[in-house]
């Protein structure tokens, strides 16, 4: 019974969290608050890509640092499709999120063969060496960086459909393309969760000798595991090099690409699917109110924000290294609404 009654409480969560994303932007667009949609916008973002990062971090349990470089391999090759060929975004999304799948296939799986801090120093390295690669290479216009023009004026259909909004519906459009994604992007990694890959990927996170003394490669559920990752980061570089209207290197090789979905899983709930959700709506508000508030005025140039957002982070992993999922919310649903702490019936031991 105590079961079923926390499934029941989990679907209302959920359906009371669907509601209040899909209302969110609706009264901030009436009063003209748009700033507050692209605050929206970056949560879902490094949602989307914290619930990608988990699958190689969490489930798999080897630490990715450099995620990003499938970020900038989605956004380049869907900016190239639609700037060279005209292609859809839509079609380059998929195209992006192919080519890097392939290239982190072919990339990770000499790296398979190190483990821990190894694993984790190699995937720095591949940053490293992408850096001067997206800086200088002329077939992606080195630093120059691409800018995608922008179409005729389109209704909501034809705008979605080549993924640019203009005006005030900028900011509106693109919040809720990327709370679809985010969603889509969920709902697959569940069925991933629940599938025999998914508990491939936790045996080999917590005891690779012996799951591979059960038959598991664990190289090459590794390189599974990090080619999703990097097919959800895809996915993410476009959107937001569609949303900026341009791709630098500098811009989608940005450290914060990997870093700030990183804490958002960790803060929330490292290997738990919605982790990476709530660690985003906490932190990302959190670094945009700092940025806007101590990062401006006579504070500027100090970097006050980024020693108190650094303080925040620091206190809440101090306090719950676990993730804030892993608090008893349960017990305190059960208490709220008037019944014992404990899920046991009286009479049984």
């Amino acid at each position: 019974m105590d079961g079923s009654s926390g499934r029941r409480r989990a679907r209302l969560a959920l359906a009371a969290g669907v509601l209040l994303g899909l209302a969110y932007p609706i009264p901030l667009q009436w009063s003209g608050y748009t700033y507050f949609h692209t605050v929206g916008f970056l949560v879902l973002i490094n949602a989307m890509l914290g619930v990608g990062w988990n699958v190689i971090g969490g489930w798999a349990g080897q630490f990715d640092f450099g995620p990003q470089v499938f970020f900038a391999i989605g956004a380049y090759t869907a900016a190239i499709l639609f700037v060279h060929v005209g292609l859809s975004p839509w079609l380059g999304m998929l195209a992006g999120v192919l080519a890097a799948m392939g290239i982190c296939a072919l990339v990770t799986y000499p790296l398979t063969r190190l483990r821990g801090h190894y694993f984790a120093i190699s995937t720095v390295a591949i940053w490293m060496i992408a850096q001067p690669i997206g800086a200088t290479w002329e077939f992606i216009n080195g630093s120059r960086g691409l800018f995608i023009p922008m179409q005729g004026a389109q209704g909501v259909l034809g705008a979605t459909a080549s993924l640019q909004f203009a005006g005030r519906t900028k900011a509106l459009g693109y919040y809720y393309v990327a709370f679809g994604l985010l969603g889509l992007t969920l709902w697959l990694l569940r069925l991933v969760e629940h599938s025999k890959l998914g508990f491939y990927f936790r045996a080999i996170r917590d005891d690779q000798e012996g799951a591979e003394g059960i038959g598991i490669d664990s190289r090459l559920y590794k390189v599974i595991a990090r080619s999703i990752t990097a097919a959800v980061f895809a996915a993410g570089g476009v959107l937001y090099g569609f949303w900026a209207l341009a791709v630098f290197p500098e811009q989608v090789l940005d450290l914060n690409w990997s870093t700030l979905p990183i804490m958002a899983t960790v803060v929330g709930g490292i290997g738990r699917l919605w982790g990476p959700v709530l660690g985003a709506v906490i932190l990302i508000p959190i670094s945009q109110i700092m940025s806007t508030t101590l990062g401006t005025g006579p504070l500027a140039g100090r970097g006050i924000d980024l020693i108190v957002y650094g303080v925040i982070i620091v206190l809440i992993a101090a306090l719950r290294p676990t993730g804030i999922l892993s608090l008893p919310w349960s017990r305190w649903a059960r208490r709220l609404a008037g019944r014992p702490a404990s899920g046991r019936l009286v009479g049984h031991g």
